[in-house]
């Protein structure tokens, strides 16, 4: 059902972040974030989503998003907060450039209908990580570009 774990290519890191407006969100086809916690236990684990689209409403895509933490967890991101920080240890190359914490982590996955990006925060003292859900077929034939300030600009590419 998912694509293989990757992490991020450098111009995805704007889709970590939730300072887009209304406009730009329905336009990217941003569906929603789940925010997980692992508390300061190891033991610990909650989640709470963010739904901007309604797609939570449906019993295919709550099954999905289930499945999704689910594989997450299987895979040993999201298995506890001592395998979430080794497995970004394991896999350097998902650190995000620029990020306010040296080491950030990004992830992607892919399902037939979305995108998923998965940000960890492994660094002692933090222990929670986001998981933002794009429509697939909306992201094809733009890009996300940041700004110095945070704020997300959209621009279109020519597919051909």
């Amino acid at each position: 059902m998912f694509g293989e774990l990757q992490p991020i290519a450098p111009e995805e890191t704007a889709y970590f972040y939730y300072s887009v407006t209304a406009t730009q969100s329905k336009e990217l086809s941003y569906i929603g974030h789940l925010r997980g916690d692992f508390g300061t236990d190891d033991d610990q684990f909650w989640m709470s989503w963010s739904d901007h689209a309604g797609e939570r409403r449906t019993l295919a895509f709550r099954q999905e998003l289930a499945a999704l933490v689910q594989h997450l967890q299987w895979q040993g991101l999201l298995l506890n907060l001592n395998e979430m920080r080794a497995y970004c240890r394991r896999h350097p190359e998902a650190r995000i450039p620029g990020a306010w914490h040296s080491d950030v982590c990004g992830f992607c996955l892919q399902t037939t209908h979305y995108r998923y990006y998965i940000r960890c925060f492994p660094h002692l003292g933090d222990y929670n990580f986001y998981i933002y859900c794009y429509r697939k077929n909306h992201l094809l034939g733009r890009s996300v570009q940041q700004n110095q300030n945070g704020a997300v600009n959209l621009v279109k590419e020519d597919v051909q």
